[in-house]
């Protein structure tokens, strides 16, 4: 009898193999969504301006385009918030700005150079990402943010833990930045998490700083809190801020809101607050779900 007990257990670990396998297979035959160049150019020294134009996206084996049509200059030192429903097509901007998708049409150039012309590491390089499920290390405070930059000094570990108002709270804890931190940050409030996981990305100080929905998934007060301090924190650092909320957005240089993979609407805060359209009816629909909860409306739109 015990030689036979464990076969139904084996028979179901079979089953999950075999799916897994399937999984993998689906990945290894699915189109890449990327082809790098065979003789790459290097990034320019300066990558100003990051500049899109006529840009189309399709993901692999889609039916219809995610972005059609959508253009975007990046100074140095400019903000741009990108807005929209889900499914506007704001993660795929995201996704060609790295070069995790190919455009389809269109051009996404950094200085003056196709990205389709440079390697996609390189690319990365110059383009960071600090998105809404960065992963966080079963370590140190300490630790997963020198994954950004080893030689990092203890002042500049500071400097970012200050600039996302961290610091405080880490100087307070037994283990200062040796404190453990749990598998993929389990220690830490959704809030702590987001706010490391940005500091390390400001560590890395990437010259162009995309920011996927930082807030997604956290209470309306925790949400507006880390909206206003990344932007305090990326002031003067050339950023795309990704989201689907509109408070605090101010304080970015432009807003452009995406619906059904086009841009609709652009301009700066006040200007589109100021007048019927898109934006204006999703900062409506955020003040009258705020007074139901009880909170404050935000100034500005009747």
């Amino acid at each position: 009898f015990e030689a036979v007990l464990g076969l139904p257990l084996a028979a179901q670990h079979r089953q999950r193999v075999r799916r897994g396998a399937g999984r993998v297979f689906e990945v290894l035959d699915a189109p890449d969504p990327v082809r790098e160049p065979e003789s790459p150019r290097p990034v320019p020294a300066s990558p100003f301006p990051l500049e899109v134009r006529g840009l189309v996206a399709r993901h692999p084996g889609a039916a219809k385009a995610a972005l059609r049509g959508v253009d975007l200059r990046l100074e140095q030192g400019r903000r741009v918030a990108v807005v929209g429903p889900s499914g506007a097509g704001k993660t795929t901007l995201a996704q060609v700005l790295l070069r995790f998708l190919e455009p389809e049409a269109g051009v996404c150039a950094l200085g003056g150079v196709d990205i389709r012309a440079v390697d996609g590491d390189q690319v990365r390089r110059v383009v960071g990402l600090c998105a809404q499920d960065a992963h966080l290390f079963d370590s140190s405070i300490r630790e997963n943010l020198l994954i950004a930059r080893r030689d990092a000094t203890e002042a500049e570990l500071r400097t970012v833990l200050r600039r996302v108002r961290l610091l405080e709270w880490a100087d307070a804890l037994p283990d200062g930045l040796d404190t453990l931190i749990g598998e993929h940050g389990a220690r830490l409030s959704g809030g702590q998490h987001r706010r490391l996981t940005l500091a390390r990305a400001l560590l890395a100080d990437f010259p162009v700083l995309v920011l996927d929905e930082p807030t997604e998934h956290l209470d309306l007060p925790t949400a507006d809190a880390l909206t206003a301090d990344l932007l305090a924190a990326t002031e003067g650092h050339t950023t795309v801020l990704i989201t689907h909320r509109t408070a605090g957005l101010e304080a970015v240089d432009e807003v452009m809101v995406l619906d059904g993979g086009r841009v609709v609407q652009r301009g700066g805060y006040a200007e589109l607050v100021g007048v019927d359209g898109p934006f204006r009816a999703m900062v409506a629909r955020e003040e009258a779900a705020e007074h139901l909860a009880g909170r404050p409306a935000v100034a500005g739109v009747a």
